[in-house]
């Protein structure tokens, strides 16, 4: 079958060298996502060449399950598969991709978010299809990494080296303001992956959405503030030795 050619293809090069073998190995990585929740229904957010959805299907096709793919573009001729369904909307449009895939409705095991790369589209993704996640279910995102696009290196590209840095900065806000019913993992190199494991029950939100504080860039600074805290709370010394490294 084509899926499963696809998915020894793939296994194949991770035992390469380099970039080819890290995007490899995270598309495995996908795969054993999926593999781990036997007939298990999946949800994937933007299709493209459907690399992605291959994998995915492997693992519906060994396991059981269903793939419910969304593109905003006509990508049905992606993948072929009879545990498959596209549909052709955004992917925030819960209510037009629920009527067309009711099967979601029972609950989701798998998200894999790869569409509309700007930080607000992702979050606005989470937070569409959160709720329907089962216990134990999986939120992946693909473009995390914005270090093989940084400047002089090999994909050399400011635009998605800036849009990567900002949808890593959502998952990771989004991570920390709901830490009792999340789980986090990350691997980097080539585009990235982020692996949110849902440990809530199916219908649980989401907090609110809160930005994570501003990074520290200045060690001069981030002493002396220590120092003031110090002081403050525990009133130990002259202070003498206020300013010194």
């Amino acid at each position: 079958m084509e899926v499963i050619s696809y998915l020894r293809a793939t296994q194949e090069r991770t035992q390469s060298c380099g970039e080819a073998a890290i995007a490899a190995l995270q598309l495995v990585r996908l795969y054993d996502a999926a593999a781990a929740r036997p007939n298990g229904t999946f949800l994937e957010l933007g299709t493209d060449r459907g690399q992605a959805t291959k994998m995915i299907l492997a693992a519906c096709e060994k396991n059981g399950g269903n793939l419910v793919s969304v593109d905003i573009r006509d990508c049905s001729t992606a993948a072929v598969s009879c545990r498959w369904t596209f549909v052709q909307a955004d992917s925030t449009d819960r209510k037009t991709i629920l009527n067309k895939a009711p099967i979601l409705q029972d609950g989701i095991d798998l998200v894999y978010v790869d569409s509309l790369h700007t930080p607000e589209h992702v979050l606005n993704e989470v937070y569409t299809w959160f709720s329907l996640v089962r216990k134990g279910g999986t939120i992946c995102f693909d473009d995390i990494d914005p270090n093989p696009y940084m400047r002089g290196r090999r994909k050399d590209n400011p635009k998605i080296e800036i849009a990567n840095r900002r949808i890593f900065y959502v998952v990771r806000s989004v991570f920390y303001d709901n830490l009792d019913q999340l789980q986090m993992t990350v691997d980097f190199g080539s585009t990235g992956l982020a692996m949110l494991r849902k440990t809530s029950e199916i219908g649980s939100e989401l907090r609110p959405f809160n930005h994570l504080p501003a990074e520290r860039n200045s060690t001069f600074l981030a002493k002396l503030s220590v120092r003031l805290r110090e002081r403050y709370y525990a009133h130990k010394g002259d202070g003498s030795d206020f300013l010194t490294a």
